[in-house]
Order: structure tokens, then C-alpha cells, then sequence
């Protein structure tokens, strides 16, 4: 069983990998010709508004852990009627969070709008993003369960298709305006909308074609289930509100006490990190629900093993990808948009850092989801990150620079991770010794033996320091940050997918 798990996991990383190539890709062009058909105020503008797309995917990633969890248990049981009753629970419940999204967001985002937002040009097009906007997140929110479905039943490949045609999409739309059309803003934020929200109805129809059995609508009148699985969702939602509610903080106010012109920086930085931050999960996407599987089937072993490998592997996975952004900042800048907006260095790389540390959280919360016990877990993670935002505010009431919020996050990023810690050993009496020597310490041993590539742009020239940079951390990770038998399935896995 455990090979054929392990086979799993290299084929469904393969797939993602495949994803996050194309839709980097894809997502550095479309950067890089809508700032150039919008222009720095119009696109701070969709950076502020426009991204709650953004956030509200990310929203979605992390409920998708609520319905994966519930319906990956059922299947590790190999119960099929609980599965199905386990989703229809989740589907009934993201229909409502649709419904509130829509009732309760559209109001109160407008009188923002009308009485706070900074911005130079007409009122009426801040209004029209957000309404596009607010419309494609209640429509992700509706395939929550479905994603949940797919991602238990571990067929990446479902919503790595969908996900690569609309990338595709968005930068063809992207292209087109830079020439085309009058009302550019108006016409990128509705295409953005649509693609966001299409991916859902493939999820839907997939779904209902082969796992009819388990996504077939029935209403379910167990009060209890509905109780066990609100209550969970209620916790995961503080964590996304939390998770949000900081990274749209930061955009908020950077334009709260500047403009959107500083939010057009800031927004650059978030597109770079975004995509390493794709890169990061994509790592760990396809180990969540085998972690899920193997504590719901009591392998304890597996459970502890794959929860290792999740962190590990994230970090040292979202190091190498964001390593040529640390140590070449201002190049790839220049090479990749020309005119680069002051303080974009500096918000891309204190973005990363702030990512780079949370991602050694990445399996323990997938552990914990799974035992269900996250009331702890939330409470201590999730209030911290609201903190942060308290502390970024008044970091930049007192006058200092825009970008000096993310020290604060970064700050409240490390205070994170200890609380995990914490937490992990108090819930599930985890053995934290374990999980530092076989993880973090050689993860931080990489950092550390990387950091003199920092001071090599002092003496040649920064797209040098890039190549041996990359080159560098890859002899690193494989000799210093993993032990020899995940060198060898690494070996495998790669010389499998070169004969192939």
C-alpha cells in the first residue's frame, strides 16, 4: 500500500508541477501587460478591489481542508454513504456562505468605497470591480466540496486542467488590452471574474459524471452532522478570515495612509509571492489528503512521516524558487516590467521572507484538521494573525514607510510558528524534538549556508549571482537539507519520469 501511495504522490506532484510552470508563467505576462494597459493608479486600484479574487482562492484552499477532511476519513473507511453524506452536509453549507458572501459584502464593500478608498480616478469603476469581483468569489465558494471531492479522491489533474486554461485565458485578455478597448479596467476585471469562477463548473460536472455515487444532491436531516461540520468550518473560517484578513490588511493600509500608486508596488510583490507561494503548495497539496488517510486508518508511522516531508520539503521547495527573487531583486524587476515602481524591491522581498516562514507550518495543520481537534490549533494561530494587523496599523500611524508593515508581519509570522509548536504537542502530543531533527534543523542549516550569496551582488554582476545562487542552494538542499533515503526516491522519481 505504501508504494502505491508513495506512486501517488510522485504522479500528482508531476501534474502539479506542470501547473505551476505554465501558470507562472502565464501569471508574470499577465502582470506585466496589465500594469502596462492599466497604468500605476488603475492597477493599485484592481490590487486593492481586484484581489480579493486573489484572497477569496485562497479562502477557498483553505476551506477545501473542511470538506477533504470530512469526505477523506469516509474514504479511508471506506464507507461510501457517509461520504456522500459528508459532502452534501459541505455543499448545503457553502451554498449559504455564497449566499452571505453576496448579502453581506456587497453593502459593506461599497460604503468603503464611497467613504475611505484612495483613489484618484471615477468612483464608478472602483464600484464595478468590486461587484464583478464579490460575484466570482460566491461562485468558487459553491465548488468548495467539489474541490474537496477531487482533492480526497486525489485527481489533481481534474483542477490543474481547468486552472491552466484559465492562467491561459487571463493573459490573453491581459495581451488584448494593451491595445485594445477603451474601458480597460472595466473589461480586465470582468475577464478576470469569469475565469476565476469557470473552473467550477467543470469541478461540478466531472463530479457528477464519475463519482455520482458519493456528489449526488440528497438533503440530509442529521443535526448532528450538520453541528460537527459547522462548528469545524467555523474554526477554519476564523483561520481564512485571519489569513486574509492580513494579507488584504496590508493593501488596505498601504492605502488607507498613501495611494493606490504604493498599493501598485505592494500589488507586484503579492504577484511574485503568489506564484511562489503556488510553487510551495503544490509540494504540499498532494501529501494533505494522505496525511488525512493515514491518521484517519491509524498508521501513526506514515502520518509522522508524511508530516516531516510536508514541511520540509515545502520550505526548502518555496527556498529555491524564491532565492533568485532575494538575492536579485532589482534585475528581475527591471527585466520583467522596465519600469519598476519605487519600494517594489523591498515589498518583494520582505513578502517572501513573511511566506518563507510561514511555510514551515505547511503538515501541521493538516494533522490537526485531521484529528479534528482544531479549536486550539485556530484560536492561537489565526488571533495572532490578526495582531498583526493591529501592530502593522500602528507601525505606520507613528510615520514610518509603507513597506515597514511586513516587518510587523514577519514579526507575528515567527510568533506563529512557535505557537504551532505549541499547540501540535499539546493537542496530539507530538514528539517536537522529532519533527526539528529530522525537519527544521536541516532546513535551517540550508538557510545558513546559503545567506553569503546575499553579499555576492556586491562584487559581480546580480545576474551571476542568480545562477550560481540557484545552482548553490540545489548541491544544498540535496546534500545538507535531505537524508539519503529522500535522495534516493528523489532519484527514482526522476529517472522514472525521464524514461517515461
Amino acid at each position: 500500500m505504501q508504494e502505491n501511495t508513495n506512486k501517488s504522490l510522485a504522479i500528482n506532484t508531476l501534474v502539479l508541477y506542470i501547473r505551476l510552470i505554465v501558470t507562472a508563467i502565464c501569471g508574470l505576462f499577465t502582470t506585466r501587460f496589465a500594469l502596462e494597459a492599466l497604468g500605476v493608479v488603475d492597477y493599485g486600484l484592481f490590487s486593492v478591489i481586484g484581489s480579493i479574487i486573489s484572497f477569496i482562492a485562497i479562502i477557498n484552499t483553505i476551506m477545501v481542508s473542511t470538506s477533504n477532511r470530512f469526505i477523506a476519513v469516509a474514504i479511508g473507511k471506506r464507507d461510501i454513504r457517509e461520504a456522500n453524506k459528508q459532502f452534501n452536509v459541505c455543499l448545503i453549507i457553502h451554498v449559504l456562505i455564497s449566499f452571505c458572501t453576496i448579502i453581506f459584502s456587497l453593502p459593506i464593500g461599497e460604503w468603503y468605497i464611497y467613504h475611505y478608498l484612495n483613489y484618484a480616478g471615477d468612483i464608478t469603476n472602483a464600484l464595478m470591480v468590486f461587484r464583478f469581483t464579490i460575484i466570482a468569489s460566491a461562485v468558487t465558494f459553491i465548488g468548495v466540496p467539489y474541490n474537496g471531492l477531487l482533492s480526497a479522491k486525489e485527481k489533481f489533474i481534474v483542477f490543474c486542467v481547468p486552472d491552466i486554461i484559465s492562467h491561459i485565458l487571463k493573459l490573453v485578455v491581459a495581451y488584448l488590452i494593451v491595445f485594445y478597448f477603451e474601458n480597460k479596467l472595466m473589461i480586465y476585471s470582468l475577464s478576470i471574474a469569469i475565469f476565476t469562477a469557470y473552473p467550477v463548473i467543470v469541478y461540478i460536472v466531472y463530479c457528477r459524471k464519475n463519482y455520482h455515487e458519493i456528489s449526488h444532491i440528497t438533503f440530509i436531516r442529521d443535526k448532528k452532522c450538520y453541528k460537527e461540520i459547522i462548528i469545524f468550518s467555523a474554526w477554519v473560517a476564523y483561520g481564512a478570515i485571519a489569513y486574509v484578513g492580513k494579507a488584504q490588511g496590508a493593501a488596505i493600509l498601504v492605502n488607507a495612509f498613501f495611494s493606490t500608486v504604493m498599493n501598485t508596488a505592494l500589488g507586484i510583490a503579492n504577484a511574485i509571492n503568489g506564484i511562489i507561494v503556488n510553487f510551495a503548495q503544490n509540494v504540499a497539496q498532494p501529501i494533505a489528503p494522505q496525511i488525512t488517510k493515514s491518521y484517519a486508518a491509524g498508521d501513526k508511522d506514515r502520518s509522522n512521516y508524511l508530516l516531516v516531508l510536508s514541511t520540509k520539503l515545502t520550505f526548502l521547495a518555496m527556498f529555491l524558487v524564491s532565492s533568485p527573487f532575494l538575492v536579485g531583486t532589482e534585475w528581475i524587476l527591471q527585466l520583467w516590467l522596465g519600469q519598476v515602481p519605487d519600494y517594489a524591491a523591498m515589498f518583494t522581498i520582505l513578502v517572501i521572507v513573511d511566506a518563507l516562514i510561514d511555510s514551515l507550518n505547511s503538515g501541521i495543520k493538516n494533522i490537526i484538521f485531521a484529528s479534528g481537534r482544531i479549536k486550539m490549533f485556530q484560536i492561537a494561530s489565526s488571533t495572532l494573525k490578526m495582531f498583526a494587523i493591529v501592530a502593522a496599523f500602528i507601525v505606520l500611524k507613528i510615520g514610518a514607510p509603507a513597506y515597514s508593515l511586513l516587518y510587523a508581519y514577519i514579526l507575528f509570522t515567527v510568533l506563529v510558528f512557535f505557537a504551532n509548536q505549541w499547540v501540535l504537542s499539546k493537542t496530539l502530543n507530538y514528539d517536537n524534538a522529532y519533527l526539528w531533527k529530522r525537519s527544521y534543523v536541516p532546513s535551517l542549516l540550508v538557510v545558513g549556508l546559503f545567506c553569503p550569496c546575499f553579499f555576492l551582488k556586491l562584487f559581480i554582476p546580480q545576474f551571476v549571482v542568480i545562477v550560481f545562487s540557484i545552482l548553490y542552494l540545489c548541491i544544498l538542499i540535496l546534500l545538507v537539507g535531505l537524508t539519503r533515503q529522500e535522495r534516493n526516491y528523489l532519484y527514482f522519481i526522476v529517472s522514472k519520469t525521464y524514461k517515461k
